[in-house]
């Protein structure tokens, strides 16, 4: 967080301007443009026993559930395009519509190797977690107020993001699971920002989007290589994701 609020303070001064708010702007019409900037991205994870593991000891269970990592997190650059248009109205109001497509860098991976299990010293598990978000997409209204050719808005919407995650586990004595599936979450998004018009057809502007895509429950399933393959343990993962992103975009108006 400490990189996206100095992120900001520069990208700040870099489109404040002394002629800031005594020129004259029109903000209605389309435009389109890039951007790019900061990703700060958080999925927990739990994992609840069923199916065999009910007829182990409550011990190993618990040392089990709390051996998993039980968070990542994803900070890297991103990069993207959006789309939109505005309306302003009498008074410096402006509406408008975005959408938005943005890439993600980075990926973020935990585990820990073979350990001996409390309740079992003879017994080890292995565990890792790899989870890696790649691209994130954004459908949201705009609500601003013109001061001249400078706007400041608030934003309000929903967002997709897809990314890949990886769940194994491991013992000395051959048990084997894995879960690897790429999923799209989606969720409400919420956010807002400052743009600038350096001319009449394009505009500099850093904008601030946070997310909450809800979370995704999935099962792991025996490797061809354990020699576990019945009775059926089940372990069961939940997954969440929530973003910040801090952007400096240009947009170029039709």
């Amino acid at each position: 967080m400490r990189t996206i609020f100095t992120l900001s303070a520069i990208a700040a001064c870099a489109i404040a301007t002394p002629s800031f708010a005594d020129e004259e702007g029109d903000w209605t019409g389309a435009y389109v443009g890039l951007s790019a900037g900061y990703t700060d991205a958080k999925s927990d994870q739990t994992v609840a026993l069923s199916g065999a593991w009910t007829s182990e000891s409550a011990p190993l269970q618990t040392h089990v559930v709390s051996f998993y990592p039980n968070n990542t997190k994803v900070q890297d650059i991103n990069y993207g395009a959006q789309l939109g248009y505005n309306y302003q109205t009498g008074g410096g109001l402006v509406l408008g519509l975005e959408a938005e497509v943005t890439g993600l860098s980075g990926s973020d991976a935990a585990g820990k190797p073979l350990t001996a299990t409390p309740p079992f010293p003879a017994l080890s598990y292995a565990s890792s977690t790899t989870f890696d978000p790649k691209v994130a997409y954004g459908l949201k209204a705009k609500l601003g107020f013109a001061s001249g050719k400078t706007l400041f808005y608030a934003t309000g919407g929903w967002g997709w993001t897809n990314a890949d995650i990886t769940m194994d586990i491991t013992s000395n004595g051959g048990y084997q699971k894995v879960a690897s599936t790429s999923h799209t979450f989606d969720g409400y998004q919420v956010g807002g920002g400052i743009e600038h018009k350096l001319g009449s057809n394009m505009s500099l502007r850093l904008d601030y989007t946070y997310t909450d895509q809800g979370d995704f429950v999935f099962n792991t399933a025996y490797t061809p290589t354990s020699t576990f393959q019945t009775p059926a343990y089940v372990e069961t993962f939940r997954s969440d994701l929530r973003m910040h992103m801090i952007r400096l975009g240009v947009n170029f108006h039709f």
